[in-house]
């Protein structure tokens, strides 16, 4: 499964306190399933639960950075789930979250696609990425709140 990786390298990637301590954003993948179904390809589905803690035991979670990670999260899903913001049903129950003082926990469930195909007495097995955004969706690189500058990246 490669979603999980991507998320955790965009989250380090933007949000300087990963970069500075990325021991204190943990990943986990939770129970899934594989979805499969009796046609001539073995091409699936991989459907799991990917939970995300951050903890900072040194000093309460900020706003700014609940709202960072929040964003940075929902920028990544339009590209990497985008039936989460744009089906009712997955908005609803598909991105949750639960906050303490210490600590924030996300969930989001997930899905990635597998083809297989078999030619010639070869299997091949491809990870498939989501289709790709229009080409009018201009992705930022730089997040401002409320008028200051919190993070910035060059990819």
């Amino acid at each position: 499964m490669q979603k999980p990786n991507q998320l955790q390298q965009r989250l380090i990637e933007q949000i300087p306190l990963f970069q500075f301590a990325p021991e204190k954003l943990v990943l986990i993948t939770g129970q899934g399933y594989v979805v499969a179904t009796a046609t001539a390809s073995l091409s699936f589905e991989y459907r799991y639960p990917l939970t995300l803690t951050i903890t900072d035991d040194d000093a309460p979670l900020s706003e700014q950075l609940v709202d960072q990670v929040v964003v940075t999260i929902l920028g990544w899903l339009r590209v990497n789930q985008p039936e989460i913001l744009g089906n009712a049903s997955h908005r609803l129950s598909d991105f949750t979250f639960t906050q303490q003082e210490h600590s924030l926990t996300l969930t989001l469930q997930l899905t990635e696609r597998v083809q297989v195909a078999d030619q010639d007495d070869v299997r091949t097995i491809t990870h498939l990425s989501e289709p790709p955004l229009p080409e009018n969706v201009a992705l930022p690189r730089q997040v401002y709140l409320n008028g200051e500058l919190i993070s910035s990246w060059t990819v």
